[in-house]
Order: structure tokens, then sequence, then C-alpha cells
């Protein structure tokens, strides 16, 4: 085994955060095995560089050029990068969005690249606190990046690969009184 290590710093994305994604790649000498783990850290800090808080996981399966240039990420806070494409349904490596609708910056954080249906994305929202908590609900249920967020109606809606002619359609609506989601509708739409 051998390791590479690798970081990528993110300064457009919040008003109120500067983030650094810091890496390290984990190659198997094996050249048979295709799978590359990384040992991932997202630092998060305020603007004036006091360290709010550090999240570390190990990724799944992710291609080599994530986390490499901070162009690969998109804010709908501060509207950096929202006008890219979305190839293959992946939204950026890094994305900052209000996803629980309470007027706080939220964390998408890419930790699989996916096959056809796109990347898989571990959802941090922000808390009274200020730091972000995982939210089991939209990284185990969801996982996708929503194709649309609908703060009105306070809803995420997904869309991805289903099979070769169609594509799946999920919307999902949160509820903050209860601080719950839950599945309104699915149905498969002709790609």
């Amino acid at each position: 085994m051998s390791t590479n290590a690798q970081q990528c710093i993110y300064t457009k994305l919040s008003k109120e955060h500067n983030f650094k994604i810091s890496y390290i790649l984990i190659k198997d000498t094996d050249l048979n095995n295709p799978f590359r783990t990384r040992k991932l850290t997202l630092t998060i800090s305020n603007k004036k560089r006091k360290l709010i808080q550090q999240i570390k996981l190990n990724t799944n399966i992710l291609y080599d050029d994530v986390f490499k240039k901070d162009t690969s990420s998109r804010s709908y806070i501060t509207n950096f990068n929202t006008q890219a494409d979305a190839p293959d349904y992946d939204y950026g490596d890094l994305i900052i969005a209000d996803l629980n609708f309470d007027g706080k910056e939220d964390i998408a954080l890419k930790f699989d690249s996916g096959g056809n249906g796109g990347p898989l994305y571990k959802f941090y929202l922000q808390n009274n606190r200020g730091t972000f908590d995982l939210s089991g609900y939209l990284t185990d249920y969801i996982g996708s990046f929503p194709a649309n967020i609908n703060s009105k109606n306070k809803t995420l809606t997904t869309q991805i690969h289903a099979n070769v002619h169609q594509e799946s359609r999920k919307t999902y609506k949160f509820n903050p009184q209860t601080k719950k989601w839950r599945l309104l509708k699915s149905v498969m739409i002709e790609a």
C-alpha cells in the first residue's frame, strides 16, 4: 500500500465559512483492484479562519479528479457555479445550500462517485450552535443531490437514471414542526 495526500480550499461557497478538504488517497498495489479509498477531512472555519469543526470520514469509490479544484463545487447561498451543467447528476464535490429550509447553510459532500445513478452525498445540516450534524435521512434515503430545491413548498426533488429508458424522480417534503422528511411522490419518467 502507498498513500498520496491532497487538499482543496473553497472560499466562494459561503458568506460565513471557508472549507478545506484534505484527504489521503490509499492506493492498493494490486493493479487489478480499481477501488480507491480516501481518508477525508472537511475542515470548516469562519471567514476570519477560526476553526469551527472538522468532519472525518472514509469515502467509498471516488474518481481521481474529485476534490482537486474549487470549481468542482457549487453554492446555492452565494450562487457560485449554480448554472454549471450537472452531467450524470453530478452537482459537484462540495455543495452548500439550505437543505432543510431554516435559513442556515448546509453541506452536501460527495463520498461516492456512484454508477449510472450518479454520485452519492453525505448531508450535514447546520444546527443552532453553528456546527454541522450528519442527516441520516438525507444521506441514507435520498443520497443524490436534489435537482430541484423548492423553499416555498419545502421540497427536494431528485432525478437519477433508473434503467436504460427511464429516470426516477422522487420528491421529498420537509415538515419544519416535526423536523421530519417524507417521500411525497415517486414517478418513473421516459429518459
